[in-house]
């Protein structure tokens, strides 16, 4: 039986680009929810943007793991919390200057609807092209603050060449963190040890849950590692080619709505008391 299920945000239960879950997306949430099944986001977003992503709906995300592993919540409570040294931050923003087009953008511990990060020492036009891509509302600071940060990612406009000199600088000059992409042009910052797979240690552990009681969803790099930790790894139709391979089940694409899909067929099967047809072979 399935207890609990995880879903990436972006590009998994959210086509890329839109702000919010689809009408449709919010009904199966609660569906699985109704039939006794805990629901939860697994994704490199933070509290802020979830309550947008849900339209305010808080029930959506009472369960999850939250910016990449640094948050864990179980039933309302905060179980982990691990921000980013500000050193860290400060040497990120160092090495990043010198590469055109590179910058850091923050995300406080403690924000509000208006302005849930901050994009350091970069143009608000330059910040806008990436507000507009992944959908948050920032703002610019010349240096990065003296505050607590859960979360920081990297823009990186240019291609694959460009990616890969950032991942070799990031490597170099500030080996206490890994970046991960989870979509083209943008990482997500991830001190050692912490990722998803290491959250859902934590979630599991909280809430009694066994791991082949979990499906979880995704579609790209910072999905890997927890999708090869579950037994029930389900990948979208427009994941990367490696999450496709890694992950045992699949379903349809984002933009089809295809995790609807599958929590719809997830609520019908904790109902008579079987497993989704998805995930019985």
């Amino acid at each position: 039986m399935i207890k609990l299920v995880l879903s990436d945000m972006d590009n998994t239960l959210v086509p890329f680009g839109a702000r919010h879950a689809s009408p449709r997306t919010m009904e199966a949430i609660h569906a699985v929810l109704d039939a006794g099944v805990r629901f939860g986001p697994d994704t490199g977003r933070d509290y802020v943007e979830l309550m947008r992503f849900f339209r305010m709906d808080e029930e959506c995300f009472m369960t999850g793991i939250f910016s990449n592993g640094k948050r864990v919540r179980a039933d309302g409570d905060y179980v982990q919390t691990t921000l980013i040294d500000h050193d860290v931050l400060v040497r990120l923003d160092e090495v990043l200057r010198p590469e055109p087009g590179m910058f850091l953008v923050c995300y406080p511990a403690e924000t509000n609807l208006f302005n849930p990060a901050y994009g350091v020492g970069v143009s608000s036009a330059e910040l806008a092209v990436f507000e507009a891509r992944t959908s948050f509302v920032g703002g610019t600071v010349d240096e990065v603050p003296d505050i607590d940060f859960v979360a920081a990612t990297i823009a990186c406009p240019g291609g694959p060449e460009r990616m890969e000199r950032c991942r070799a600088i990031v490597a170099e000059a500030v080996p206490e963190v890994r970046i991960v992409s989870p979509i083209p042009e943008w990482f997500d910052v991830l001190p050692a040890g912490t990722s998803k797979a290491a959250g859902l240690e934590v979630l599991l552990d909280a809430l009694g849950v066994g791991l082949d009681e979990v499906a979880v969803f995704g579609d790209a790099e910072n999905d890997l590692e927890i999708m090869r930790k579950v037994p029930h790894s389900v990948a979208v139709a427009n994941a990367t080619p490696e999450v496709s391979r890694a992950a045992r089940h699949h379903v349809g694409a984002s933009a089809d709505e295809g995790v609807a899909d599958a929590l719809f067929e997830i609520a019908r099967a904790a109902r008579a008391g079987e497993m989704p047809a998805f995930l019985a072979d």
